[in-house]
């Protein structure tokens, strides 16, 4: 209090003072004087203040024995009224000790409060909670294999979670469960990436030990000799190739203790099925295997890859239960609630379905369009999702020349476009990506052939651009989710999905229908 008394210039102009000493502390106080210890003896007024205690004991005490507010000077008892919305006149020693915390701070002394004077907390937030059909999941997958079961697949929409909710399972699988390892398996660099980020984040939360995040795709992380705890993120293919080193796959299979397929229909591939068994029975008990998918088939009409899939999870399929909030079907309600946004599916101008092979690869012949015509289509289609107000559009482009066309005119026109594919450099495609996900306020497009469908989560995407032809469900409903993730997952209310499939195809326009489409599988 610059100018003003402090609780020191009281007891020095006080004529109460002796009276806050305590004998004993000026007692000690004089011994170290004449032991040599202290070289000052302190002025009585500095060893009253020393006796008073806390804060808000001292105003207390000087109020009580009348020192406050009597021996304030009257401009500081005026200011000190003020402080406390009181007149000069209203200012007494009750005032004062009601206020004690308030009159200790206007005095140079700091403000001391009880741990509860503010309150408990109302709540807990958790870092990486789940919401509570993601909750219900979890407790129904792990009651599965408490019972006993092998194997089971997490079916859950494009959009919801999947990749948390396991990763949820994973923490505590390690955490009750230290010496052995976790396996994720996934087709793509994308998904095996995103795994290896999204484990790192939800340990460094669920945690209780470090451990290692292991690397097994594109050439790295080839010595697994020692890995006897963490994750380990592979690719089928990695571990595939090195089926014939002599105890490899035994020996890797006794470190796991828990299985993860990510895309599940990868786990029933003809060339990798007898590697999978191996994984799986090397050690005792039989380790576990989850599988994930949106889409738990591969075709439209359901053929026999579809039937050896339900058969090898063992018909045991764990899904979305909203039915505690009164949600039917799981899509539906996770749109009604916002956890998914409301998608708009509109035909692509005049690309008609049935006009394309139910097949294209790179060749752009192939297509079976005039590629001046599908071009303009595709652009215009853009161009009107920018005007409409979208900030964030994937476009998913026939093939790898196609979408690089599509990008480089986008860019010609003035919007703001990448192109990337299977053959661009990691570097370049990461940074098209970073791009994109930027909180810029400028449309922003992305345009890509093959490398988007699946690992890929920016939930500022508003508007998809289907523009490659497919009868696939699975890749369909793949590219769908890319642009639905809803305003209570970081996204957006609605989407529009512009497609050249026919919305009116059974499940090719409406992702409610294409979450059940195969049921009578399972």
């Amino acid at each position: 209090m610059p100018g003003g008394y402090t609780v020191f210039d009281l007891l020095l102009a006080s004529s109460r003072t002796p009276s806050f000493i305590d004998e004993r502390v000026l007692s000690a106080v004089e011994r170290l004087v004449e032991d040599g210890l202290v070289r000052q003896r302190p002025q009585l007024a500095v060893v009253a203040a020393a006796c008073l205690g806390d804060p808000a004991t001292a105003i207390r005490s000087l109020a009580f024995a009348g020192v406050l507010p009597d021996d304030l000077p009257p401009e500081q008892r005026s200011e000190l009224s003020a402080r406390l919305s009181l007149t000069p006149d209203q200012l007494n020693k009750s005032q004062v000790m009601a206020a004690a915390g308030r009159v200790a701070v206007f005095l140079g002394l700091s403000d001391v409060r009880s741990d509860t004077s503010a309150g408990l907390p109302p709540d807990a937030t958790p870092a990486y909670g789940l919401f509570p059909h993601q909750r219900r999941a979890v407790a129904r997958a792990r009651a599965l294999l408490q019972l006993g079961r092998a194997r089971l697949l997490l079916h859950m929409p494009t959009g919801s979670g999947k990749t948390r909710t396991t990763m949820s399972m994973v923490c505590d699988y390690l955490r009750e469960h230290e010496g052995r390892a976790v396996l994720w398996f996934a087709s793509t660099r994308e998904l095996l990436d995103q795994a290896a980020r999204e484990f790192h984040k939800a340990w460094s939360v669920l945690g209780n030990r470090p451990v290692p995040i292991a690397a097994a795709w594109g050439g790295q992380g080839t010595q697994l000799g020692d890995l006897s705890d963490g994750l380990l993120v592979a690719s089928l293919q990695t571990i595939y190739a090195r089926r014939d080193e002599p105890g490899f796959i035994p020996d890797l299979g006794r470190r796991v203790g828990l299985i993860i397929f990510d895309e599940a229909h990868q786990a029933v591939a003809p060339t990798y099925r007898r590697v999978v068994r191996q994984l799986s029975t090397a050690g005792q008990p039989i380790t576990p295997i989850i599988g994930l998918s949106a889409t738990p088939g591969r075709t439209f009409l359901g053929n026999k890859s579809d039937a050896d899939l339900a058969e090898f999870f063992e018909h045991t399929k764990v899904e979305l239960d909203t039915s505690a909030e009164g949600g039917a079907n799981p899509v539906a309600y996770l749109i009604e609630q916002g956890y998914l946004a409301e998608p708009e599916f509109r035909l692509l101008g005049e690309l008609p379905y049935e006009n394309v092979p139910a097949a294209v690869d790179d060749d752009s012949a192939e297509l079976g369009l005039d590629q001046a015509d599908y071009l303009h289509e595709v652009i215009s289609a853009t161009l009107q999702l920018v005007r409409e107000s979208h900030r964030r559009i994937i476009v998913f482009a026939a093939s790898v020349e196609l979408a690089h066309l599509v990008a480089a005119t986008l860019r010609a026109v003035g919007v703001l476009a990448d192109a990337v594919d299977g053959t661009t450099p990691p570097e370049t495609r990461d940074t098209a990506i970073r791009m994109y996900k930027t909180t810029a306020p400028v449309p922003r497009v992305l345009v890509n052939y093959g490398v988007l469908t699946t690992g890929f989560d920016a939930p500022q995407t508003s508007a998809v651009v289907i523009a490659r032809p497919t009868r696939s469900l699975v890749l369909y409903s793949q590219m769908v989710g890319r642009g639905i993730r809803g305003p209570r997952a970081g996204g957006n209310k609605k989407a529009v999905i512009v497609t050249v499939v026919d919305p009116s195809v059974p499940a090719f326009g409406s992702i409610a229908a294409a979450f059940t489409h195969w049921e009578d599988l399972w």
